[in-house]
């Protein structure tokens, strides 16, 4: 007896989405065979962006695979699975294919195709012939996607080299959202160019990531993601703002998705190199950062820069509001009675009682006011000088040295190949070609991080912003509070090294590793000492 319910399955891959098929094409043709047969539609699974080729349409999380363990559990006997064709199910090869259909057919559940006809029955040991044909089906699927994994492979890799050598003309997929094509070639969106380096300038002065989707929301600036994507109503997330923030690509750069740079002027720059390097030390600098939300009004303006004395481990920030206790009097009075609000900070660990037992609770306000109102007045006189890039620049030219000497003994060595030279000559030279690529791969991440280390501001320059930002701080707008607490507490991690919490009752000031001032818990000064950089 025919089973009477039909569950149908569609699936698309990615590549397939973008040339036009159809997921609607696929189920109104499912239902049509399925009245042909007289079976009733129960309902539809779909695999969307999931490839039969690679086995992602039957990993976990997918509809198809939810479907083999329902079915194996005895959830659909009775049932048939109807698809387009075999290679909607797999194109992972016969093996793959006949497997699964066979799988099915024992948890009692029939397996039709309506492109063909074919229907793969469970109470039946099945006839020769469907079996070839079965077998014949899923051979040709997984050589037709292997046949066209492989040009697709052979088209990238012919892409990717006219990209490197400056001769690719013809258009490229994913091109960024804030590139127009034009006749004239490749042109910056105006709009959207002055959007990304907002987004840019925001961070750079301190306000993270969420924040900046708020003010984007808040604008009314509609996001740049397609329609028919999955989130392209959805407005602007975290994730996108990052990888702007970190994608070369707004340098102009094309970068292939495993970090190798083809050209470095395929796209309009949008972004300078200047602020790309200021945000990527930005970004450096707010690694692990908690998430500040709005509510938070950014109250905590020495984020990240407060530790245990002990343990080492990050301070906790506690921001208790008193709402105050109310009670009615005998006479009917209400009376509340409100305490002042409490702003502390301890060690977390500590809090947590996890390794340490440090009990030092210093009063928050007192830390925040003797940071801006003792110790800056301190700093004034502190120059500078980048030790770190200086650093740098010695490791940089250290390296060249040995790449230069490298080279001259690799020269030398190939001239004696030319008079006839030994297989361990042959071996030194390759081992000195390892050698300098090597140096080459170190030089190269010395200048990035040298270029990120140069677009910070100086400690002057930091000092100075923060003076001129002091009286918002405290102001009575969030907009402009929240702000500029952001870019004063960047500023301040930039001017001071960290602020320890003693077990003794006290804290410690530490601009740089050599100098240091401690301050009881009234934020009165004990004694310290400042040397020059």
């Amino acid at each position: 007896m025919s089973p009477t319910t039909a569950i149908i399955y569609t699936r698309f891959s990615s590549s397939e989405q973008s040339k036009g098929y159809s997921l609607e094409r696929q189920r109104s043709l499912g239902l049509e065979f399925a009245a042909s047969k007289g079976w009733h539609v129960e309902s539809t699974i779909t695999d969307a962006g999931r490839s039969a080729f690679h086995g992602t349409n039957r990993l976990e999380g997918s509809a198809l695979h939810q479907f083999e363990l329902e079915a194996k559990n005895g959830l659909h006997r009775g049932k048939v699975l109807l698809a387009e064709n075999v290679d909607r199910l797999s194109r992972q090869g016969p093996k793959a294919a006949a497997r699964l259909i066979w799988g099915l057919n024992e948890a009692g559940v029939d397996v039709a195709t309506f492109h063909d006809g074919m229907i793969y029955r469970a109470k039946e040991n099945g006839e020769v012939m469907d079996i070839l044909l079965l077998v014949m089906s899923a051979l040709n699927a997984h050589q037709e996607s292997d046949k066209k994994s492989k040009r697709t492979s052979a088209s990238w890799k012919r892409r990717f080299s006219q990209i490197a050598d400056g001769t690719q003309t013809a258009p490229v997929p994913n091109m960024p959202l804030w590139v127009d094509r034009t006749e004239a070639g490749m042109v910056l969106n105006k709009h959207r160019t002055a959007v990304l380096n907002d987004i840019y300038d925001l961070y750079i002065d301190g306000v993270g990531i969420h924040r900046i989707v708020t003010i984007l929301h808040e604008r009314g600036e509609p996001s740049w993601t397609p329609p028919e994507q999955r989130r392209g109503n959805n407005g602007w997330f975290y994730s996108y703002i990052y990888r702007l923030l970190t994608k070369r690509t707004v340098l102009g750069e094309y970068v292939t998705s495993d970090g190798k740079t083809l050209s470095t002027s395929f796209w309009p720059q949008a972004i300078s190199t200047e602020k790309w390097n200021r945000a990527r030390a930005a970004l450096a600098m707010r690694k692990g950062n908690q998430i500040t939300t709005k509510t938070q009004g950014n109250r905590n303006l020495l984020s990240q820069m407060v530790v245990c004395d002990k343990c080492g481990g990050g301070a906790h920030f506690r921001h208790q509001i008193d709402k105050g206790q109310t009670y009615t009097k005998k006479s009917g009075e209400v009376v509340t009675y409100k305490r002042n609000d409490h702003r502390r900070l301890r060690c977390d660990r500590a809090r947590r009682k996890h390794n340490c037992d440090n009990g030092t609770i210093l009063n928050y306000d007192v830390v925040e006011r003797t940071v801006l109102q003792e110790m800056l007045p301190l700093l004034i006189d502190k120059r500078g000088i980048n030790t770190v890039a200086d650093k740098l620049r010695e490791q940089i030219a250290d390296l060249r040295r040995d790449r230069n000497a490298d080279i001259a003994r690799l020269d030398n060595l190939i001239d004696a190949i030319a008079d006839g030279g030994s297989k361990a000559i042959i071996q030194r030279i390759a081992a000195l070609e390892g050698s300098i690529e090597t140096q080459t791969t170190a030089i190269n991440s010395a200048e990035k991080a040298l270029e990120l280390e140069s677009a910070k501001p100086s400690g002057d320059d930091d000092i100075a912003l923060i003076a001129t930002l002091k009286n918002d701080l405290t102001s009575e707008c969030d907009e402009v509070r929240v702000y500029t607490r952001g870019r004063v507490n960047m500023s301040l991690r930039r001017v001071i090294k960290r602020i320890v919490i003693t077990t003794t009752g006290c804290f410690r000031v530490e601009p740089d590793e050599f100098s240091w001032w401690i301050f009881d818990a009234d934020g009165t000064m004990l004694e310290g000492t400042y040397v020059p950089t």
